[in-house]
């Protein structure tokens, strides 16, 4: 299922841009740590953008679960063996870069594409090679994008362009033949709204819905419907959304094109809504303690998971809606396969940056370690992973604390990494993983960069936890739903 993305500014500005109040006293202990971080950032490569090494979002192939590709803030990680290795595939070769997390999609024939500010993305050769839609969506801001559940060669996206004036392009495309053309879907969306996700229904392909937010004054949020595949769109109102409330679609329900979950992006705290007449009433499903960043849905539309750093792993029947907690896993993105469920997680709090559950999220094994990158993704010498990719690996190794899959340090070495041991010899990276801290020896220590984060990340922790207790008080008793994770 869907991430449910971080909110980030968006390139045409003005006030869709998420907005922050003045800094509170607390800002003193989180800038001290954030500087420490700066600094030791300024030693880290372009492509890890001075942010702190984390997993944003998991991509599944829609019929080989044993490929898997991961978003995270140095790049994309993919593996081909269900986690058993992990290879790199780095920011540039695909086509973004500095504070951009791009949504990610697999389609049928094993094509990945990519939305990113400077069009759609595609890679056909499992990202060793990546070139961009032509035509009327080059230099397009591809905002979100969707890939069809039932039918993945098919997928949906939404772009948009600034007109000035608070008046934007935004416009619907679809391809039927996976990505190898797309075509506008329908007219234009009305020029006051900013859209920020799309999903369709995938028991009514000719149900669309994009979620966003109009114009001055108010800047409400709202749902466009479309019941034609984009011929027309009807405006659906979010109560209680607004600029510093956006709405963010989680999921539509799979047998049920009426059942459609949003996120209300807030600060200091997210809610879950969920409409079942198509948009055109919401109830609040879950109001969180923190960021609401893990969204998932079962296959079969009867499970609901909620997650995020501040509250953990919460779950509940679809039916019902009753959620109760059932991890501390600070879940920062959710993805529920026909195969099992996966989260990104938090290294140092969590015991994994990607993990994996058979039991709907009560427990977690490690399928990735922050240290378990095995080099850059294999492929030709010609290709354009090779030539751009290659050269950036070893700063990038040393950034996160990276190990060769032979058990050496890595050495800031262009190459691509040796291959792995046997499967019964121990892996000194994290790249053969069944469980948490399998892989790697209880009492190994940690790489010294990884150590670095390490203190920082523990540092950062209890500032935050500091500040929260000061700013929120008793916040997390506050509410049924605002119980504090062991989590950052």
């Amino acid at each position: 299922m869907r991430a449910l993305p971080a909110p980030t500014r968006h390139p045409h500005g003005g006030p869709g841009a998420r907005r922050r109040g003045p800094l509170s006293s607390c800002a003193a202990p989180l800038l001290s740590v954030a500087a420490l971080l700066s600094v030791t950032a300024l030693s880290a490569p372009a492509s890890a953008n001075g942010r702190f090494p984390a997993a944003g979002l998991i991509a599944s192939h829609p019929s080989d679960p044993s490929r898997l590709m991961v978003r995270a803030t140095y790049g994309l990680l993919a593996t081909h063996d269900g986690g058993e290795r992990w290879r790199w595939i780095c920011e540039p070769v695909v086509g973004f870069g500095g504070n951009e997390d791009p949504m990610l999609a697999f389609l049928a024939d094993g094509t990945i594409v990519a939305g990113v500010f400077d069009g759609l993305s595609a890679s056909k050769n499992g990202g060793c090679d990546w070139s961009f839609a032509q035509g009327d969506l080059m230099n397009r801001y591809v905002i979100d994008l969707s890939a069809d559940r039932e039918d993945p060669s098919r997928a949906v996206l939404v772009v948009s362009m600034g007109l000035g004036a608070g008046q934007f392009l935004t416009q619907l495309w679809e391809t039927s033949d996976n990505a190898d053309s797309w075509t506008q879907a329908g007219v234009d969306l009305p020029e006051d709204f900013l859209a920020h996700t799309v999903d369709a229904a995938p028991s009514d392909r000719a149900r669309v819905y994009v979620s966003g937010r109009y114009g001055a004054p108010d800047y409400a949020g709202a749902l466009q419907r479309t019941d034609d595949r984009g011929a027309t769109w009807e405006r659906l109102d979010i109560p209680g959304s607004d600029d510093m409330r956006l709405p963010f679609l989680g999921a539509v329900d799979p047998v049920d094109p009426d059942v459609v979950y949003v996120r209300l992006d807030g600060d200091p705290t997210d809610a879950l809504l969920v409409s079942k007449d198509g948009g055109r009433s919401f109830t609040t499903a879950f109001e969180s303690a923190g960021d609401l960043l893990g969204f998932a849905l079962s296959p079969d539309g009867a499970t609901v998971i909620v997650g995020g750093p501040q509250d953990g792993i919460w779950r509940a029947p679809a039916a019902s809606l009753e959620f109760e907690k059932i991890s501390d896993v600070g879940a920062r993105c959710l993805t529920w396969t026909a195969a099992a469920l996966f989260a990104c997680g938090d290294e140092f709090a969590d015991g994994f940056t990607v993990g994996r559950s058979i039991d709907e999220g009560e427990s977690f094994s490690a399928l990735l370690h922050l240290d378990g990158l095995c080099g850059p993704i294999e492929c030709a010498p010609e290709s354009g992973a090779t030539s751009t990719c290659a050269p950036l690996w070893g700063a990038t190794a040393l950034t996160i604390g990276s190990q060769q899959c032979d058990g050496a340090a890595a050495t800031g070495s262009g190459g691509g990494g040796s291959e792995p041991p046997p499967a019964e010899s121990p892996d000194g990276c994290g790249c053969k993983i069944g469980a948490a801290g399998a892989g790697r020896g209880e009492d190994a220590a940690p790489p010294a960069s990884g150590a670095i984060w390490l203190a920082l990340a523990a540092g950062l922790a209890s500032a935050r936890r500091r500040c929260r207790a000061r700013w929120r008080g008793d916040a997390g008793e506050r509410d049924g739903a605002g119980v504090q994770a062991s989590a950052t």
